[in-house]
């Protein structure tokens, strides 16, 4: 059943992001279940190429997981931007009162999936490469000044630099936030996706920082208690990783991932609609094209919608 669209509170949209995380929970699940499972396979390959190595050259070894860590979690990036992606579509259809399945929604974005990893990773890059930047050239005085007051002002003003970036990355991050779901519903570049979240978030970069807090909250709770029984055999192995335990947080990790990421994707998805409505009146503009209708129409009055069109008795018969 379609949502009814109209402005809603930030409780309205957790509301009814549990909703309809419960009501369609096979589909979304199951949408991000075939990502994860492409990062499962190579975190269980991971995890056989560490326990291979685990009695070699210990330097060898943390060099060799080093190296396997980082490509891992750069190739996460792929499926994880492809979930979000096709998760937004099927909430999207469903919120409008559409059916959608896997297929349809994979299908849908893989026209253009490149689009959505490289805004995950544009975002993170404008975000974060000033501060490292800033810092960069911060290090090299403290490297060479000698040790004393002129050194730990250096270190202090890197220390104020380094939280003072942080917190315009978050900012950027909030106001980019809508990237994705703009993208997607749209049919926008990377850059256009963009400036159009900006646009959508402007004004309601407190309402979305709340909401994405309460949501990551939500997340990392439901996360750490699917990973309990990796603790659990963690705690047993006195804390020394086996393979065994390596395997089963690997399927932790991979599980819960698919089950919190439509949580997150359906959170932007309906905050998205929500910004539309307030700013655009995208409610209005939803009505008229079901009405098959133009503003340019309605605004003539050359075509008035059945449903508003006024009722009249049929004639009686000829007498």
């Amino acid at each position: 059943m379609r949502a009814e669209l109209r402005p809603s509170s930030l409780g309205e949209i957790l509301d009814r992001t549990a909703q309809m995380y419960r009501s369609h929970f096979l589909l979304y699940f199951g949408i991000a279940g075939i990502s994860y499972a492409g990062i499962l396979v190579l975190s269980l390959l991971a995890d056989v190429l560490f326990h291979s190595r685990a009695h070699t050259n210990t330097r060898v070894f943390i060099g060799l997981s080093a190296g396997v860590g980082i490509v891992i979690a750069l190739l996460t990036i792929l499926p994880v931007a492809i979930a979000m992606a096709a998760v937004m579509h099927a909430v999207a259809r469903n919120y409008l009162g559409q059916t959608c399945t896997i297929r349809e929604a994979y299908v849908n974005v893989g026209r253009r999936w490149y689009r959505y990893i490289l805004i995950l990773v544009a975002m993170d890059t404008y975000a974060v490469l000033p501060i490292a930047v800033l810092m960069g050239i911060m290090i090299v005085p403290a490297v060479f000044l000698p040790a004393g007051m002129s050194r730990g002002i250096i270190v202090g003003l890197m220390v104020i630099v380094m939280l003072a970036g942080m917190c315009v990355a978050v900012w950027w991050l909030l106001r980019w936030a809508l990237s994705v779901p703009a993208s997607l519903m749209e049919n926008l570049t990377v850059h256009r996706a963009l400036k159009r979240s900006s646009v959508l978030t402007k004004g309601g970069i407190g309402r979305i920082f709340v909401m994405l807090l309460l949501v990551v909250a939500v997340m990392m709770v439901i996360q750490y208690a699917i990973q309990i029984p990796m603790f659990i055999l963690l705690w047993k192995s006195r804390g020394v990783p086996t393979l065994t335990t390596q395997i089963a947080a690997s399927f932790g990790s991979s599980f819960s991932g698919a089950f919190v990421l439509p949580i997150y994707s359906i959170a932007l998805t309906l905050f998205y609609y929500d910004q539309r409505i307030r700013k655009e009146g995208y409610d209005v503009e939803w009505l008229m094209e079901q009405a098959a209708l133009t503003p340019e129409e309605i605004s003539s009055g050359s075509v008035v919608p059945r449903s508003l069109a006024p009722q009249t008795e049929p004639p009686g018969p000829a007498t």
